[in-house]
């Protein structure tokens, strides 16, 4: 499988909040696989849906699916935002949504992301 990048965030607009990335198996159909993927993409509230991608960002790493970036690692990319990631995931309207990064501009006109690490040259 060729791996893939993905971001998650706990709203759509300038208010959305980062709350942090996968890299490695990071599609829906994988996410969807563990009982904290599916927690989140079956989240109707948006604490469910945060607290959800906080505990799938342990489980991915813990499964062996990959490497997750939690906040507080800062912007793990060397791109400025989400437009160049495979896979977004994000809370709206009741619901959690999953989008590409090409579609990104229009989802997410802009957000502030953490700092970047220094020493990130793309995939993590």
């Amino acid at each position: 499988m060729i791996p893939t990048t993905a971001d998650f965030y706990d709203e759509t607009g300038r208010r959305a909040r980062w709350l942090g990335a996968l890299h490695g198996n990071a599609d829906p159909e994988t996410l969807r696989d563990l009982d904290t993927g599916r927690l989140m993409l079956e989240a109707t509230d948006p604490t469910t849906f945060a607290d959800a991608v906080l505990d799938l960002l342990d489980a991915f790493t813990e499964q062996g699916l990959g490497q997750s970036h939690p906040p507080r690692d800062g912007w793990p990319w060397s791109w400025p935002d989400s437009r160049s990631t495979d896979w977004i995931y994000l809370f709206d309207r009741g619901r959690a949504w999953v989008i590409t990064g090409r579609i990104w501009s229009y989802a997410m006109p802009r957000v502030d992301h953490p700092p970047q690490r220094p020493a990130a040259t793309g995939h993590a």
